[in-house]
């Protein structure tokens, strides 16, 4: 709370603070004095008055301005010319200066004959009735002009028959005769259509977070999205990556995850995802505190050139995100709501075996691989419902008197009859609904800017019991001093609760079995959780006998744990960042500044005493009355028990910086920085357990310590045969400090404005490495050339290759471990619990290596950028080579050192791909346009060499446990299944052709070689091509994305009987259909269960299934096509909406995720299946949105 005034006390201080200056950022390049003009407007708010004959004959601007005071600018801008300027109030009025003496100019709106006249309201729009704030308009015939101002009007005085001449930088200049109709209506309304051909004469600019440039200076891979591209859509789930896909060549985003990757992946173990640096700095906490309507830009760094500034962070790429900041003038208001909509899972997509085949299949198990049934007699195994009925047909002790067949069918077809699957998900999930209300005020004076705004997020997820609710506060102040002293100020805040209760896995039961009775309450399954037959080992009567001596139901209730097991999470973070900048001299300036983070996860779980876990934790710590028998619960008390967790990060950044830019006649022009940066992170954890705790009076009792860590039989014998639990579970504590000491320079030379030489180095020292000086100082850098080839004289006359540029770079970046790694000895310790006296201990979890360095990578690029067709077609290409040395993985260790393995910088990746990027103009008039953009991507990832264990089986090649040199990672492998001989068994085929029955342990061990396994491909997709079109047709745009992936492979699960046995997972549809007797295998490839004596007929080893479970028949292309996003706006643009106030209105229809096809069968949904194992999970529903903003 603290936190949240000191914010809302700044953004005060800011709108009331006064002065006398203002600053201009601009990168142009041979522009009309009149585009300047509408930047200085833009910025500052400032109109610039002048006679459009001053300024005819104006030679092309060129300059380059960032954050400078606008007396400096106009100063610079007018250098030269034979133009002087005054300020009067809001006002720069031009006017040509005078020999001699120079007298006070007047704006050029006096002219005879028109100074009597009423003026005329004239207003300026896009062509979407957006009004254009700075638009020139000149009454040709008397030389009289004017600047629209902030609603895009200017008055002028005019007459019948005046030709208006109308400009405004990026749009086609539009001439219109000033008709008697107009001149009675008092009003003038004129729209202008966005001119292609000056798109490219204000440069973008790209952020590094270092410094801000052109894009024409890049030498690197870089991609930049500007704030009406990056809003075009609405990012409901509040990630703001989700924004990029599709956008940015060589990125892959994963909806279901949430991750993203930038040129494949380069490690094994370390970091891999990109770098994010928001406003600036480096950012450590949760991407939540990112509000995706406050982003303005983002720039994404895809190479060392473009990124290798940021070290050894930077090997996975760069991504800058600029966010809102204010401008002069008076108080702007925005506000935006959003309703989004989401329906509930469908759990049809798992193909889960319906109830009536798992009621088949336990049968089919009981008969053919059950144990003795003393094992059930000695209370070792619960029976399922299944096992009581057919087991009561031959043991009283089951049913007495025993059931007959006829009784027995009767029993199992009512049990088949029923399926639970519709009952699981009324009861645990639910339609989910989201609400977004932003709101945001910006303004500021010739002194200061200030922006505070506020974000509230309510949501109802799809898990019943659920609720997240998150507020976030921004503030961006900018304060100038002195004419050379600056402040840029930012704050945010962000609290978000979470909270949910649990949600049982639809695999911790039976889907015959009853989850509630018809009034709603909890009913017990037969097992426990995960269908465990060993947790609660005892039939129904034994609980029964439990329950009359004191103790706790023992049955499992999964409708229950809904309320009773429940988390609530409480995020906290801050985050200050300031940057002072003081102006040296014209070409030089200092940066000193930094930020600060803060994170704090409060993580509370609750679990009363109807809670599964905590009834059994209770039961079996109790102990019993030698005289009465009844339970004593004096080593663990009654009541709930509370668990709370505290996660907290602290993160630091310092930093001083020198920037240079200054230009040498007209030929040589030189920008450049130099820097040291501090860093520090430091993460905490603590976690706290209290027993017997009562919510209203907060108090909670002791607890037997001893007795918790024990291992030893419980009190009551009908409880197991023993018990074992862990202080750690409860009580643990744990810190990490990380720092970084860094220094980099980076430079930018250009000569003749069309040869581009660029450099770049850093060196990162870090406490997780050594003081080896060989590693400690080797520096990070890039070098790279930029050859503008459309600014050639013998390109002149080449309209296509107007704006050609070759670019080529090269350097390398690093990577950080994400493990325990480092070049001294790193300890653990803990509580040996598994003794009678439980003992402490101190682990070693790696042994010092003091050769151990940062993973590198060095990066090769050539791109190409082009424009064409008069501007309706540009776009770039770029071919990268990415090889990681140094890459960490384990390593066989000498036994004699106490050690199996270590890990060490053993291995090396490369990746190779071709990146293209199109934005097509197809359709253009005044009403209808239609524009699309492709960005396309192909990533070659292949393991150069890798020093790996040995193989333990084949298996742990096909399930992806190890890592292969020659292929990619995430290679997959699979068996050549043959099916099964007539007895049953499965088999699989070598390069031989032979015939292996796989088995993995005993005396008989087979097993085939990797060159006997099939290589299918990558699970990662090699291909990605985004294609989004944009139409607009009046008041309307309409804009949809489709995303293709492509080029991997993905396995997918088969039916198998075995997934009824426990610790398993649910059977698909068909597993019914195994083999059972001899001539079924010319009919079925799925193999039966195992027998339960190894001396029965057909038996073998369980790891015989891997040859069916990871069958190359069973391995299929995953790509796919997907409409990721259809976005409809509606601008409102009436004269109503503007009596009212508002700007900028608009209304939005927005669904994501309507359509997907996968070109091998459209049953599979290859973002919802681990393409590894070929689980699947519950896919994505489409989410729809409806979002109102407005401005005022």
């Amino acid at each position: 709370m603290r936190m949240l005034s000191f914010l809302l006390f700044t953004a005060f201080l800011s709108a009331h603070a006064e002065g006398t200056a203002q600053n201009i950022t601009l990168s142009a390049r041979d522009i009309p004095l009149k585009q300047v003009f509408a930047v200085i407007k833009k910025q500052t708010g400032f109109v610039v008055l002048y006679n459009e004959q001053l300024i005819k004959d104006a030679r092309p601007v060129s300059i380059q301005a960032a954050d400078m005071p606008l007396k400096e600018f106009l100063q610079t801008l007018l250098k030269n010319r034979s133009i002087e300027y005054t300020i009067q109030g809001k006002t720069i009025v031009l006017s040509r200066k005078s020999i001699g003496e120079t007298a006070p100019p007047a704006p050029a709106l006096e002219q005879p004959g028109l100074a009597a006249r009423p003026p005329i309201l004239i207003r300026i729009t896009d062509s979407t009735g957006a009004p254009l704030v700075g638009a020139s308009v000149t009454v040709r015939q008397r030389r009289v002009s004017g600047v629209t101002d902030g609603s895009g009007t200017v008055s002028l005085p005019v007459q019948e028959g005046d030709v208006l001449f109308i400009s405004f930088v990026g749009y086609d200049s539009r001439s219109i005769t000033v008709s008697r109709t107009q001149l009675a209506a008092g009003r003038i309304t004129a729209a202008l259509s966005r001119s292609e051909s000056s798109l490219s004469t204000v440069e973008v600019s790209l952020s590094t977070g270092y410094q801000k440039m052109p894009t024409y200076q890049m030498t690197g891979a870089a991609s930049v999205m500007s704030e009406k591209e990056y809003q075009q859509r609405t990012a409901v789930t509040g990630n703001f990556l989700e924004s990029l896909e599709g956008k940015v060549p060589g990125l892959v985003y994963n909806g279901q995850t949430g991750e993203l990757t930038i040129r494949g992946v380069s490690t094994f173990d370390a970091v891999k995802t990109p770098l994010i640096v928001l406003d600036g700095f480096p950012t450590e906490i949760d991407l939540r505190s990112i509000n995706p309507l406050d982003i303005v830009s983002v720039s994404v760094l895809r190479d060392a050139a473009a990124a290798s500034i940021y070290g050894v962070r930077a090997s996975n790429g760069v991504i800058v995100v600029e966010t809102r900041r204010g401008k002069s003038g008076k108080p702007v208001f925005t506000l935006r709501a959003t309703q989004a909509f989401q329906s509930k899972p469908d759990f049809s997509y798992l193909n889960y075996a319906p109830a009536s085949e798992f009621v088949a299949l336990q049968k089919d198990y009981f008969n053919i691989a059950k144990t003795s049934y003393l094992l059930y007699q000695l209370g070792i195994y619960k029976m399922n419902p299944v096992e009581q009925i057919l087991f009561g047909m031959t043991q009283t002790a089951v049913s007495n008197p025993l059931l007959t067949q006829e009784q027995a069918d009767e029993k199992l077809a009512a049990l088949g009859a029923y399926d639970n699957l519709k009952e699981y998900e009324d009861l645990f999930y639910q339609h989910r609904q989201t609400t977004n209300l932003n709101f945001d005020v910006s303004g500021g004076n010739e002194r200061s800017t200030y922006m505070l705004g506020g974000n509230y997020v309510e949501e109802t997820p799809v898990n019943r019991g659920s609720r997240n609710r998150q507020f976030m506060l921004n503030l961006a102040n900018t304060y100038r001093f002195t004419n050379w002293l600056s402040l840029d100020f930012r704050g945010n805040y962000l609290q978000a609760n979470n909270s949910n209760g649990k949600t049982a896995s639809y695999s911790d039961f039976m889907p015959y079995e009853h989850l509630a009775d018809a009034n709603g309450k909890p009913l017990p399954v037969a097992l426990a959780p995960a269908r465990n037959y060993m947790d609660r080992p005892f039939m129904d009567a034994t609980n029964q006998q439990l329950m009359d001596a004191g103790l706790y139901d023992s049955r499992y209730y999964p409708y229950q744990e809904l309320n009773s097991n429940t988390t609530t999470n409480k995020l906290t973070s801050t985050r200050f960042q300031g940057r002072f900048n003081a102006r040296i001299t014209p070409w030089l300036n200092m940066d000193i500044g930094g930020n600060y983070e803060r994170q704090q996860a409060i993580v509370d779980q609750l679990q009363t005493d109807e809670a599964y876990n905590t009834r059994i934790l209770i039961n079996n710590m109790a102990l019993q009355d030698p005289a009465t028998g009844k339970a004593l619960f004096t080593n663990m008390p009654q009541g709930n028990i509370l668990t709370k967790t505290n996660n907290s990060t602290t993160n630091y950044t310092l930093r001083v910086q020198a920037n240079l830019n200054h230009r040498f006649g007209t030929d040589h022009e030189l920008t450049g920085s130099l820097g040291i940066e501090r860093k520090q992170l430091r993460a905490e954890s603590y976690k706290t357990t209290y027993f017997g705790w009562d919510g209203q009076t907060l108090i909670s009792k002791p607890i037997n310590m001893s007795a918790l860590n024990a291992t030893t039989t419980p009190a009551f014998a009908d409880l197991g045969y023993y018990t074992s639990f862990s202080s750690t579970n409860y009580f643990s504590q744990g810190e990490v400090d990380t720092r970084f000491m860094s220094y980099y320079g980076q430079g930018t030379y250009i000569f003749r404005k069309k040869y581009i030489l660029t450099g770049s180095f850093r060196i990162d020292q870090s406490n997780l490495f050594g003081v080896d000086p060989k590693y400690k100082y080797k520096p990070l850098w890039s070098a790279g050339v930029n050859w503008r080839l459309g600014e050639e004289e013998f390109a002149k006359d080449w309209g296509w290759a107007k704006s050609l540029q070759v670019r080529a770079a090269t350097g390398f970046n690093g990577n950080v471990p994400s493990s325990n790694n480092g070049s001294f000895l790193i300890l653990s310790t803990g509580l040996n619990t598994r003794l009678n006296t439980p003992l402490t201990f101190t682990d070693v979890l790696t042994p010092e290596n003091q050769s151990l360095r940062w993973e590198t990578t060095r990066n090769y690029n050539l791109g190409i950028d082009f424009t064409i067709l008069e501007n309706r077609l540009s776009g770039s290409v770029d071919w990268y080579n990415k090889k990681t040395t140094d890459v960490f993985g384990m390593l066989d260790a000498d036994p004699t050192t106490g050690f199996n393995q270590y890990n060490a910088n053993t291995s090396s990746i490369s990746n190779r791909g071709l990146e293209f990027l199109v934005n097509a103009t197809l359709l253009r008039s005044q009403k209808f346009e239609w524009r699309t953009q492709v960005t396309s991507s192909f990533n070659y990832n292949k393991v150069l060499s890798v020093k790996a264990t040995e193989f333990a089986n084949s298996q742990m090649i096909t399930s992806g446990a190890n890592i292969i040199a020659g292929q990619p990672i995430g290679a997959l492998y699979s068996y050549n299944y043959g099916g099964l001989n007539n007895i049953g068994q499965p088999f699989v085929y070598d390069r031989t052709g032979k015939q292996n029955i796989l088995a993995f342990y005993g005396t008989a061990q087979v097993d085939v070689t990797k060159e006997d396994l099939i290589y299918n491909g990558t699970i990662t997709p090699k291909y990605v091509l985004g294609m989004n079109n944009q139409f607009r047709l009046g008041d309307f745009d309409l804009s949809f994305l489709f995303m293709f992936y492509g080029g991997h492979v993905m396995r997918v699960e088969q039916p198998n009987p075995y997934n009824i046995s426990f610790y398993a997972n649910n059977p698909l549809q068909g597993s019914a259909n195994f083999w059972r007797q001899a001539g079924d295998e010319q009919t079925t490839r799925i193999p039966g269960f195992v027998r339960a004596s190894s001396a029965a007929p057909g038996y073998y080893q369980s790891y015989a299934r891997y040859g069916y479970e990871y069958a190359n028949e069973f391995v299929r292309k995953a790509d796919y096509i997907r409409l990721r996003d259809l976005v409809l706006t509606y601008n409102a643009r009436s004269a109503f909406f503007r009596n009212l106030g508002l700007n900028n209105t608009q209304v939005r229809l927005q669904a994501q995720n309507l359509f997907r096809y996968t070109f091998s069968g459209n049953d599979i949904d290859p973002d919802a299946i681990n393409r590894l194992t070929g689980q699947r999970f519950l896919e994505t529903q489409p989410f729809y949105s409806i979002t109102l903003s407005a401005a005022f």
